[in-house]
């Protein structure tokens, strides 16, 4: 259905993303960061990518209509959060969304090999499959989460509008950048290639990091006196967030494996973003300074252990550390 439409009405969508894209950078705050004022803009480099190189058609296509798939189930979710009055509905559709877009551009392309393209589903559905179930048993009972109703009293009146730009099309924008690696991976055609490989096994490293130190913080809140204790053993000894570092290196897996396509190099760019974003431009830092005047003991443990890449020796730490 998609893909009807988009041959149908590619020129109105353009359209319609140019207005979106215009009111999106009109709302947007004076002291907005530059980044912010270039994801309304991204869509547009694509199709200048095409209009320069359009014999890329067969490969930039399905990319675009993805965007469109994101665009439409977004902003169905978008129009959900309103009638729950919950915004952070979004944390729950972005493990499903991730989980969906690999399958929706494995139906949408055909290489002359299914093997490899099934390996990479495979790694997709365990990974994304996960940390989306994840995510709906943490999320779901809790109602909206502090940030998006700070967000909300923030914003006043205007937030439902609002919103859809600043968290729903922004967070569709940030998706879409990064299926790059995963769109190349999976037009990739041939036998078995040792960047499939390498690849794989990069990502079982992340996918280690991330499971495992989910696993690793829910049995410990379970087992924990008092809100103030800290997890500062198992993965979690090695850098301050295992999940975030674990989820960029199944990226990076991704990215690996796409290398094994002619043009698998643009995928260098979208996992140079996703480490920057899940490293510095997410929302990590702040939680941080939250963390470090309410947990006593926390900015010892921060000079203690990294914040990002993991650190494969330990430190020395006092005994008298929470644990």
């Amino acid at each position: 259905m998609i893909e009807f439409i988009w041959q149908s009405y590619a020129l109105e969508c353009g359209v319609v993303w140019a207005l979106l894209a215009g009111i999106w950078l009109w709302a947007q705050p004076e002291n907005a960061r530059w980044l912010d004022r270039v994801y309304p803009l991204a869509p547009f480099a694509v199709f200048a990518l095409l209009g320069v190189f359009p014999q890329a058609s067969a490969l930039l296509n399905p990319y675009l209509q993805l965007g469109l798939w994101l665009w439409i189930w977004l902003s169905v979710v978008w129009v959900i959060s309103l009638l729950k009055r919950d915004a952070s509905i979004m944390d729950i559709a972005y493990g499903f969304i991730l989980l969906c877009g690999p399958w929706w551009l494995h139906t949408s392309t055909s290489p002359s090999s299914q093997d490899v393209s099934h390996l990479l589903l495979a790694m997709v559905t365990l990974g994304f499959g996960r940390y989306a179930l994840y995510i709906l048993w943490r999320n779901l009972p809790h109602g909206e989460d502090p940030r998006y109703a700070k967000w909300r009293q923030r914003s006043g009146s205007r937030f439902w509008w609002w919103s859809y730009f600043q968290i729903f099309l922004l967070q569709g924008v940030v998706i879409w950048v990064w299926m790059v690696p995963l769109m190349l991976g999976l037009q990739t055609s041939g036998p078995l290639h040792f960047w499939h490989i390498a690849g794989a096994c990069i990502w079982l490293v992340g996918f280690v990091f991330e499971a495992g130190g989910d696993w690793q913080l829910t049995q410990f809140k379970r087992r924990r006196q008092d809100r103030s204790q800290l997890l500062n053993t198992g993965l979690w000894s090695l850098t301050r967030h295992p999940n975030y570092f674990g989820q960029t290196c199944m990226w990076w897996g991704y990215g690996v494996f796409a290398l094994a396509h002619p043009w698998g190099w643009l995928s260098i760019f979208s996992i140079g973003y996703i480490t920057w974003f899940m490293n510095k431009g997410s929302a990590t830092s702040l939680m941080e300074r939250h963390m470090i005047k309410t947990k006593p003991g926390y900015a010892e443990y921060c000079a203690n252990v990294p914040s990002f890449f993991p650190r494969l020796w330990k430190k020395h730490q006092p005994s008298g550390d929470p644990t």
